[in-house]
Order: C-alpha cells, then structure tokens, then sequence
C-alpha cells in the first residue's frame, strides 16, 4: 500500500489569493507592492460597434485609434451596479469564471444589456484577443 501523494505548496506568483483574502496580505513577503489592473471597457468612436461581435476585430492600433477608454467607474455608474464588486462578479460570471453559487446572473444581465444599448465592449473582449 503506498503512501498518499502530498502536493507542495502553490508558488506565489503562479496563484491568486483566495476569496476573502486580501491581496496585499496573501503577498505579503513575496512583493514589496501589489498593483491591481483593471481593463477598461472600450466605447467605438470612428469605427463600427458590430466589428467587435465578429471575426472581423479590430487591431490593438484600431483601437487605440478609433476608440476610447470607458473606466470602471464610468461604467458602473452607466449601468446602474452598486459597486467594483459587483461589477467584478458580473463579468466573471459572463465568462463562466465563478462556480454558480458565486455568479451572479442579474448583474452579468445588466453588463451585458447596458453595452448593447450603448454600444460599449467588454474588458473580456478585449483583453483576449490583444
């Protein structure tokens, strides 16, 4: 009979703090700071929004050139979400990035909604095709 297998310890920069730990805590030691990026949303200007729903995207410099930055914050008040949090978790649930307990699928509604109605694209979008 052989001994159960035990798995080290995760390294640091290969994990993220588990929910309801924070960050600066969880890499405490290992960094001296902590920075925390978020991708804005983008807002087309001089190009078309329906360019971003295809096969047809644009380039990272036909966005720089054509679009503009829509923050977080200006996006939470858009859309009428309560906060960075639930902001945060609709998105994550947009991308299936939480376990269901954890979605929430009235604000990723919402996300979703709002930049259709004003024509603005998602981080998600964005982030993974550049």
């Amino acid at each position: 009979m052989s001994k159960p297998r035990v798995l080290p310890e995760p390294h640091r920069y290969a994990i993220c703090a588990d929910d309801g730990i924070q960050m600066k805590e969880f890499y405490k030691g290992v960094f001296e700071e902590v920075f925390i990026f978020f991708h804005p949303f983008i807002k087309p200007k001089t190009i078309d929004y329906e360019l971003f729903q295809s096969d047809t995207f644009p380039s990272k410099n036909e966005i720089r050139d054509n679009c503009e930055k829509v923050t977080w914050k200006e996006f939470i008040t858009l859309a009428g979400l309560n906060s960075f949090r639930q902001l945060d978790i609709g998105l994550r649930t947009n991308i299936l990035g939480l376990k269901k307990e954890y979605q929430d699928l009235q604000s990723a509604k919402l996300i979703q909604e709002t930049c259709e109605k004003v024509k603005i694209v998602e981080p998600k979008v964005i982030s993974q095709t550049l």
